[in-house]
């Protein structure tokens, strides 16, 4: 699977490389692997990192029922897109679009710092 879950316990970050080419099955299986991690917590704030990817295959379909699925966490807490250009900037922005209800605190940045910037400041 083009995924890697990394889970900061002391940070209270779950962050999710993807790479390589992307599909439905990925991604919609993705909660899953989440979802049974035994150090998750609802909650820890979320990064998805799309910097590796290389090419999306993924339906309208498989990205509206991911946005209307209810979130593994808390309310408040933070989930960030990296995105820096392309193909999974389009991505990231559609699903923020159509996951507006279900994950009000959403954000889209182009890099890992911006994403590490912006829970430090939601931290103050």
């Amino acid at each position: 699977m083009p995924v890697v879950l990394k889970i900061d316990s002391r940070r209270k970050i779950v962050y999710s490389t993807f790479y390589g080419k992307v599909t439905d099955k990925e991604l919609l299986g993705h909660r899953s692997a989440i979802a049974s991690e035994p150090r998750f917590k609802p909650d820890f704030n979320e990064i998805v990192d799309l910097t590796s990817v290389t090419e999306i295959a993924i339906s309208d379909e498989s990205l509206v029922k991911l946005a209307g699925t209810e979130s593994l966490y808390n309310e408040s807490v933070a989930h960030i897109i990296v995105a820096p250009g392309g193909l999974p900037l389009k991505l990231a922005n559609k699903f923020k679009t159509l996951a507006r209800e279900t994950r009000r605190n959403l954000f889209v940045v182009p890099t890992p710092a911006e994403a590490y910037k912006l829970l430090d400041g939601r931290a103050e």
